[in-house]
C-alpha cells in the first residue's frame, strides 16, 4: 500500500486532497471546499496520480464541506478518464442534493450507441403498424365525434355557437381571396390549354363545356379542399396540439369538460358549413376565368353562359357540393385528431401539423377517386 498527501490548495477556499494507491487502485479523498476557486488546483494535483495508470479509481467526497457545479467537474474529469482507460470508477460520500448534482453532471457523458440500421422489411412493418394505429385512432375519434354530435342534436344548447361562428369567419371568410384567385386562374388555364386543340376541330365553343364541367364537378371542390388542408387542417393541429403540450386538454378534462365537444365540434361544423360555399365561389370564378380566355377569341358572354347552362346539370352541381362537404369533414377530422395525438417535446406540434396536412391531402385524393367512381356508377 502506498499513499501520498497532496499540498493544500492555497486561498481563502481550501481543498485538501489525499491520494493513495492500493493494488493498483487509486483512491482520491477530497476535503474542504470544492468550488470554482479551488477546482483548478485539484485538477493539477490529480495529474501525477492519473499519469501512473491506475487500474481503478475511487473518489471520496464525504469530507467536502462545499460543492458547486464547478467542483463537480472533478468527478466528470475522472469519469471521462476512467471511460477512456476502460477502468471502473466509484464515487462515494455524496448524498441528497450533492448526489443529484453529481448524477446530473455525469448523465450524458457516455457516448450514445448508434442505432442499428433498420432493414427494409422492418421499415415496411413499422409503417404498416403506424398506419393501422392511425386508422384505429381515427375510427375511435369518429365514433366519439358521432356520439357527441347526436347529443348536440338532442340538446342544441351544448353547441358552442360563438366558437363555431368565429371558426367560420377565420376558416371561411379569410380564405375567400386565395380560393377565388386560384379558382379564377385554374379556369383560365384550362380554357387556354384546351382552346387550340379543340379549335382545330371547330369546337371552340365546347371549351366552355370543358371548363364548366371540370371546374364545377372536380377542380372547384378539390382546390378548395387542398387550400383547406393547408390553412385550416394545419391550424387545427397546431392549436389543439399546443394545448395538448401545455396540458390545457388535461385541465379541461379535470374540470369535467369534454375537449371534443369544447374544441373539435365547433371547428368541424364550421368547416363543413363554409367549405361547400367556398367551392361554389371557386367554381363561379373558375367559369369566369375561362371566359377571360374565350372572350378575346370572339365568343360573346351570352354564348358562353348559354353553353355553360346547357352542359351543367343539377346532379353535377350537387356532386361538387357533396364532394366539398366530404373533403371538409375529412380534413377537419384529421387536423383535430393530429392535434389530439400530439406528443411531448419542442418539435411535437410541428410534426403534428405536418402530419395533418399530408394526411389531409392524401385523404382528399383518395376520397375524390372513390366519390368519382360512385357518382359515375350512378350516372350523375
Amino acid at each position: 500500500m502506498s499513499g501520498a498527501a497532496a499540498p493544500t490548495i492555497p486561498g481563502e477556499m481550501r481543498a485538501d486532497i489525499t491520494t493513495s494507491v492500493n493494488g493498483g487502485a487509486l483512491t482520491v479523498s477530497i476535503g474542504g471546499a470544492l468550488v470554482l476557486d479551488t477546482v483548478g488546483g485539484v485538477h493539477e494535483a490529480l495529474e501525477a496520480p492519473l499519469a501512473r495508470g491506475p487500474r481503478a479509481i475511487r473518489l471520496e467526497l464525504a469530507k467536502v464541506t462545499r460543492l458547486d457545479a464547478s467542483g463537480v467537474s472533478v468527478a466528470v474529469g475522472l469519469h471521462r478518464f476512467a471511460k477512456s482507460m476502460g477502468i471502473p470508477l466509484e464515487i462515494a460520500g455524496v448524498e441528497g442534493d450533492r448526489k443529484l448534482l453529481v448524477d446530473l453532471a455525469l448523465r450524458g457523458q457516455d457516448p450514445a450507441t448508434p442505432p442499428r440500421p433498420i432493414g427494409f422489411t422492418r421499415e415496411v412493418g413499422q409503417a404498416a403498424a403506424g398506419i393501422w394505429e392511425l386508422l384505429v385512432d381515427l375510427l375511435r375519434f369518429a365514433g366519439e365525434v358521432t356520439v357527441i354530435a347526436l347529443q348536440i342534436v338532442r340538446r342544441p344548447a351544448l353547441l358552442r355557437l360563438r366558437d363555431t361562428l368565429a371558426a367560420m369567419a377565420r376558416h371561411g371568410t379569410d380564405a375567400v381571396p386565395v380560393v377565388g384567385l386560384l379558382g379564377f386562374l385554374i379556369g383560365a388555364i384550362i380554357a387556354f390549354q384546351t382552346y387550340d386543340p379543340m379549335a382545330k376541330y371547330g369546337a371552340k365553343l365546347q371549351v366552355a363545356d370543358v371548363v364548366a364541367v371540370s371546374i364545377v364537378r372536380e377542380l372547384g371542390p378539390l382546390i378548395t379542399a387542398i387550400i383547406l388542408a393547408g390553412r385550416s387542417g394545419s391550424a387545427f393541429a397546431a392549436e389543439i396540439g399546443t394545448m395538448k403540450v401545455t396540458q390545457e386538454l388535461d385541465a379541461l378534462r379535470t374540470f369535467g369538460i369534454d375537449p371534443v365537444r369544447f374544441l373539435v365540434i365547433p371547428r368541424m361544423l364550421a368547416t363543413v358549413i363554409v367549405t361547400p360555399m367556398l367551392a361554389v365561389y371557386a367554381s363561379a370564378l373558375g367559369v369566369l376565368g375561362g371566359f377571360t380566355v374565350l372572350g378575346p377569341k370572339g365568343i360573346t358572354f351570352t354564348q358562353y353562359l348559354v353553353e355553360v347552362r346547357d352542359v351543367l346539370t343539377v346532379g353535377g352541381f350537387l356532386q361538387g357540393l357533396a364532394k366539398a362537404a366530404v373533403f371538409a369533414l375529412l380534413v377537419s377530422a384529421i387536423g383535430c385528431l393530429a392535434g389530439m395525438r400530439t406528443g411531448q417535446g419542442p418539435g411535437a406540434v410541428g410534426l403534428s401539423t405536418t402530419r395533418a396536412v399530408v394526411a389531409g391531402i392524401v385523404a382528399i385524393i383518395v376520397a375524390d377517386s372513390i366519390l368519382g367512381s360512385f357518382f359515375y356508377t350512378l350516372g350523375i
